[in-house]
């Protein structure tokens, strides 16, 4: 590959996905993790302690750029109390880096800051956050003084306004902090008209912080930019431009589905994870369960390495195929079925060891002669279950949600049976506030949804709600017997929704089938109202870059911040063509964490390279972050890295001045409550984070490979 001479090969991380959690220095992930019932961070790759190890890993593959980013929590831990041994702590990891011979790319904010600043301050949308920022920033580079070659002040500043926008097509907010329940969609575009600017003040300070202790500071940021045609990104930077026109869609689209859709039921409960589907709306999480293995219970002792060589059952549906990859022994042989019953029928005849999959179905409290059966292991996951119904039923859902309290209360009196291991981590309440205003205040207004009500009277009209449920759920299962908790859960639902318990009809559904039934053929108005909504209006426009180039308007970008920054960053990772936009769903798959299936196009980051050159002639270009799951969308984690890398050749081929290029990450870590399995590892060394004590760090192949890249492109 052609790279000039002065081209950077680099890697990266961030503070929160792997440094070990510290409960006297929570960021508001932790808190909102913790609230939510995410999965939270723990040791992560306890990368505060190991620095030097990954330092090393990535200077020992020919890196010459290393970035990290700073807790802010860390070293301001009450505001305007600033700790000398953190910043001792941070500035010794920065002399890390220059000894193994790299250079120095530091993040002030990756997407966590100080409680207190939430609390008492406002977080971003308050009046003092530029100022208690540049104060951050400017402490920052007193300690660094010179030795920093690249500032960032704001990771991926685009996403942060998730934190402020919650969709009628999403039944939480996908990021600190949330607005308080109830709040209308007036006041989360009014919340947004208020973090945009102030990103753009705090940054603009930060950078003349910066630059009093070092005039030749180098300071940006880095937008995350998903890769779309020209002529559509055209359309999007457009209406970005002009506040009113953009600030009317947005409301417009984001308020409430465009038409409430019609399955074959109302509602499934079917063991759906919260994080299996981007199609439907969903409840609060009634369930909390995990992926377990179960063995005969004859089975002699062992651990998990037991099963290698063996025949173990997986159930080919849901995120099961993908589990089983992290949690099993590699040289266990699987065969795949599609449902419990047929499985654990396999299990008690003995054409399988063993079988993986959800504790809840595996050996629930209604099978018959369950002392058969014992758990050889639990607790590899933690996952929610909720209930789901096609889009335009949000006040069904509330009804739902009502439903699930009184479930939760009730459900407490299984919490000590013997048919879990672990029943406490497996199975517990959940209560999930809508936003930090909530955790802090204890309480918000009740919920007045903007939403559409037709489904909600057609169930009522009908005097009867229909419910799918799973055929081998406890109380449908011919090896179970009672009724089981899904069953009563839809009881309760329908005493909710119309006032008697009797006015259900339970529907048996195939596993595989769990979520077609609630398909709809109406459901494509509803895909391009999100589309459009979420392409043109939150996310994908290139809004940083249109206010620091002055084409967005004052009030959104001030005067102060046009022209200030020292070069361009950008992340990229996914991107779809003309031909493919719809596929749409795979874009947000991604954005809830199932990389694995996120639309892979390299093409969208040389058209990207391309515009900002146009944009900023003269700044020199950095690829801040660009990374992949071991596979996505079909291609694999090493053509991946081929493919992107040969359109920066091209581009600067062409003339684009890219200077750096990072990969994103050099361990594997914790991906923002995500579980952590194969959709969320995008580590160069992989780090069994769950199941390791030792956190391990092993190379992959694709490590391999960009050690020999870096190497032939320093040759040339």
């Amino acid at each position: 590959m052609g790279f000039p001479k002065n081209f950077l090969f680099g890697t990266a991380n961030a503070d929160h996905q792997t440094e070990s959690y510290d409960p006297q220095r929570e960021d508001v992930w932790d808190l909102w993790e913790r609230s939510q019932g995410l999965t939270p961070r723990a040791k992560a790759t306890d990368f505060w302690n190991r620095y030097e190890e990954d330092i090393a890993s990535a200077a020992a593959l020919g890196c010459e750029l290393f970035r990290f980013s700073i807790s802010w929590v860390r070293v301001e831990p009450e505001c305007g109390s600033f700790d000398q041994s953190a910043l001792d702590h941070y500035h010794e990891l920065a002399k890390c880096v220059k000894r193994h011979g790299m250079k120095l790319m530091l993040t002030l904010h990756h997407f966590v800051w100080p409680v207190w600043l939430e609390r008492d301050h406002g977080g971003m949308i308050g009046e003092d956050f530029p100022d208690l920022f540049a104060r951050y920033a400017d402490k920052i580079a007193e300690t660094f003084g010179s030795e920093v070659d690249w500032w960032i002040t704001f990771n991926e500043p685009s996403q942060l306004t998730f934190g402020y926008i919650k969709p009628w097509w999403q039944n939480r907010y996908y990021m600190p902090p949330g607005l308080p329940r109830g709040s209308p969609v007036d006041a989360e575009a009014e919340a947004v008209g208020k973090l945009v600017p102030n990103l753009f003040r705090a940054h603009t300070r930060a950078r003349s912080a910066i630059k009093i202790h070092n005039s030749a500071a180098m300071v940006g940021v880095n937008p995350l930019v998903t890769g779309f045609p020209t002529w559509l990104q055209m359309l999007m930077d457009s209406g970005a431009c002009h506040r009113g026109l953009g600030e009317a869609l947005f409301k417009f689209t984001t308020k409430g589905a465009l038409v409430s859709e019609r399955g074959d039921v109302d509602l499934v409960i079917g063991g759906v994870s919260i994080d299996d589907q981007t199609a439907f709306e969903t409840s609060d999480p009634y369930l909390r369960t995990g992926k377990a293995v179960l063995v005969k219970s004859d089975y002699p002792d062992g651990d998990m390495e037991s099963l290698a060589g063996k025949r173990v059952g997986v159930i080919a549906i849901g995120n099961q195929p993908q589990g089983w990859k992290r949690d099993l022994p590699p040289a266990t042989r699987k065969q795949l079925f599609k449902n419990y019953d047929e499985a654990r029928a396999a299990l008690d005849q003995g054409n399988i060891e063993a079988l993986y999959g959800d504790a809840f179905f595996l050996l629930p409290f209604e099978l018959e002669n369950r002392e058969r059966f014992r758990f050889l292991k639990t607790g590899l996951s933690d996952e929610h279950y909720v209930a789901v119904a096609p889009h335009g039923h949000t006040r069904l859902l509330d009804d739902v949600d009502r439903a699930i309290t009184l479930f939760r209360r009730e459900l407490a009196g299984f919490c000590d049976v013997s048919w879990l291991s672990e029943p406490k981590r497996i199975i517990a309440q959940s209560p999930r506030p809508v936003s930090l205003h909530e955790v802090f205040k204890g309480g918000d207004s009740l919920p007045e949804h903007l939403s559409t009500g037709r489904g909600l009277r057609r169930v009522k009209r009908r005097g009867k709600i229909r419910i799918g449920i799973r055929s081998d759920s406890p109380g449908l299962s011919s090896g179970c017997v009672g009724e089981g908790l899904e069953i009563r859960l839809a009881r309760l639902i329908a005493a909710e929704v119309l006032g008697s318990e009797t006015k259900l009809e339970i529907v048996p559904i195939s596993p595989g089938e769990r979520l077609e039934v609630l398909e709809s053929k109406t459901s494509w108005l509803n895909w391009a109202w999100r589309f459009w909504g979420t392409t043109s209006l939150i996310a994908n426009a290139n809004w940083w870059y249109l206010g620091t180039s002055g084409k967005l308007p004052e009030e959104l970008c001030p005067a102060e911040a046009i022209g200030a920054q020292d070069f361009i960053g950008l992340d990229y990772y996914w991107g779809l063509p003309t031909t493919r936009l719809h596929q749409f769903r795979l874009l947000e798959d991604a954005a809830h964490g199932r990389f694995l299936r996120a639309p892979v196009w390299p093409r969208g980051l040389y058209h990207a390279l391309r515009r900002f050159k146009r944009w900023f002639p003269g700044q020199e270009l950095f690829i801040v972050e660009n990374g992949c799951t071991p596979s996505a969308g079909g291609v694999s984690r090493a053509e991946y890295m081929k493919s992107h890398l040969r359109e920066v050749e091209k581009a600067i081929a062409h003339g684009v001045p890219v200077r750096a290029y990072n990969w994103w990450s050099i361990t594997s870590n914790r991906e923002w409550g995500h579980p952590f399995d194969p959709n969320t590892d995008f580590g160069l060394h992989f780090v069994e984070l769950d199941n390791d004590p030792l956190l391990s760090r092993k190379p992959t192949p694709e490590a391999a490979l960009f050690k020999e890249i870096i190497a032939k492109a320093k040759r040339e």
